[in-house]
């Protein structure tokens, strides 16, 4: 069976799925009080039934919309705010040059860019209009460091959460609120004057090395400026070197203990300051679970009736 006219007899389906298990209820009928964080593979089940719901939507426009997997981070993406603090893994990965060329790489070879990008100019303009609508208006939030975001209502995106979570500005605003609580954490981390003190240190460990910066940002920047337009052998090999001497001056002061300690401790202020809204995303999240179940069982039961 044709793939596309599959994808969009599942529209159909997936629809009629949702509608005879009801919206579900709304952010201002939700129980208060804490609630239970998805665990990793809900979280998946969630992200996989939003991209057959877009996919289902796109088809119905006649647009093709494939069904990938979200990249899942491994040991090779840590990330590390404060400066490397882990010797073997700067060995292994200096700052992760070699993994983000290959995650740019799994970016360009991504089905749904080649296909977008594939299209004639007026026909991707209408596929994007299809999947985002026609402008980023309708859905608006503040982050916790003030910055508005802005998204549209329309659109097989916006359709796609709306089907899955029910009250769609509420789910944005507590969707934006809760993934950019990392920021404000982190810029108290850098605002802290015990942190400060052992940058200090740090930065006179990076003197003694031949490495004179004032902080482990600085140092990043100078494995940028160094690794440009050289070949990736060069880069990666340079960038390991002073991966290494950040994370040995680390290790050696007091800054990789003191930058845990206090991502801790602020991690636990900003949390406590914005639970309502962890709590509600929580909620949206497990509310929307079993019309995810819904969505991912009757795919995958097409899926293998299409290859029958």
């Amino acid at each position: 069976m044709n793939r596309a006219r599959t994808t969009a007899m599942t529209a159909a389906a997936v629809t009629a799925a949702l509608a005879l298990g009801g919206c579900g209820s709304t952010a201002s009928q939700r129980d208060s009080g804490p609630a239970r964080e998805p665990s990793a593979a809900q979280s998946r089940l969630l992200e996989r039934a939003e991209q057959i719901l877009i996919g289902a939507c796109m088809a119905e426009r006649g647009f093709v919309y494939a069904v990938t997997e979200p990249a899942r981070e491994g040991e090779a993406q840590r990330s590390f705010p404060y400066g490397v603090d882990d010797v073997a893994w700067a060995r292994a990965h200096g700052y992760g040059g070699r993994e983000e060329r290959a995650a740019a790489e799994a970016r360009r070879a991504d089905p749904n860019q080649l296909y977008f990008a594939g299209l004639s100019a007026p026909r991707r303009a209408a596929a994007r209009t299809a999947l985002m609508g026609a402008s980023p208006v309708g859905l608006t939030a503040t982050t916790p460091t003030g910055m508005t975001l802005t998204a549209g209502s329309e659109g097989c995106m916006a359709d796609a959460q709306r089907a899955l979570y029910g009250d769609l500005p509420g789910w944005f605003r507590v969707k934006v609120v809760t993934m950019n609580l990392r920021p404000v954490r982190e810029a108290r981390v850098r605002g802290d004057a015990r942190w400060t003190e052992a940058v200090g240190q740090w930065s006179a460990c990076m003197r003694a090395a031949g490495r004179p910066y004032a902080t482990p940002a600085d140092s990043r920047r100078a494995a940028v400026e160094a690794t440009a337009d050289v070949p990736p052998e060069k880069a990666d090999a340079t960038e390991t070197a002073l991966a290494v001497t950040e994370a040995t001056c680390a290790t050696g002061t007091s800054l990789a203990r003191v930058s845990r300690t206090l991502d801790h401790a602020h991690g636990e202020e900003v949390r406590a300051e914005h639970q309502d809204e962890i709590d509600l995303r929580r909620r949206f999240q497990n509310d929307a679970l079993p019309k995810a179940e819904r969505v991912v069982a009757r795919h995958t039961h097409r899926e293998g009736d299409s290859h029958a």
